[in-house]
């Protein structure tokens, strides 16, 4: 399954301030989104944890995002698709935004043994203090990692944003 994640301009505001204020360490959080069609989403919020990450690492630990996707998912409860957790986010601040090694296999060893059967990891890198370069891998039980695709709601012409890998600038 290929899966498509929308990220609206209020979220990705949202993103790029908390990439500010995470300066060179690395952070992160989960991602709340709503399916709007089979493989299709749209992220309507996320978490964040500021103090967990180093220069070149961040575990994702339950306790600080609990309470926060309680407020997304209250904030979300009048649309009409399914919301929940989508998959994870964290920051490459002083590398590609391409998933190592660490996070390939912790990805999948939570769809394979521990978590839901399908999540996506998007992974982010601020570039000065404007544009955002990203990269979405998606996971789904029994395969492969793949490339998924993001997509900017109300993109600008110049913005530009591709598939997986790939590290466009949004």
């Amino acid at each position: 399954m290929t899966l498509s994640l929308t990220v609206p301009r209020s979220q990705l505001a949202k993103l790029q301030v908390h990439l500010m204020q995470g300066g060179i360490r690395e952070i992160g959080g989960w991602l709340v989104a709503e399916q709007t069609a089979p493989g299709e989403f749209e992220l309507v919020g996320l978490t964040v944890d500021l103090e967990a990450g180093t220069r070149d690492r961040f575990d994702s630990l339950p306790e600080p995002h609990s309470e926060q996707m309680d407020r997304v998912l209250l904030a979300n409860r009048g649309r009409t698709g399914r919301i929940d957790y989508i998959g994870e986010w964290h920051s490459h601040p002083t590398f590609p935004p391409i998933p190592s090694n660490i996070d390939l296999a912790s990805m999948t060893d939570m769809v394979e043994n521990s978590g839901p059967s399908f999540a996506a990891l998007v992974i982010v890198r601020l570039m000065g203090n404007a544009s955002i370069q990203a990269t979405i891998t998606t996971f789904q039980r029994g395969q492969l990692p793949e490339a998924g695709q993001l997509i900017i709601a109300d993109a600008a012409p110049e913005a530009e944003c591709r598939e997986g890998r790939r590290a466009p600038e949004l």
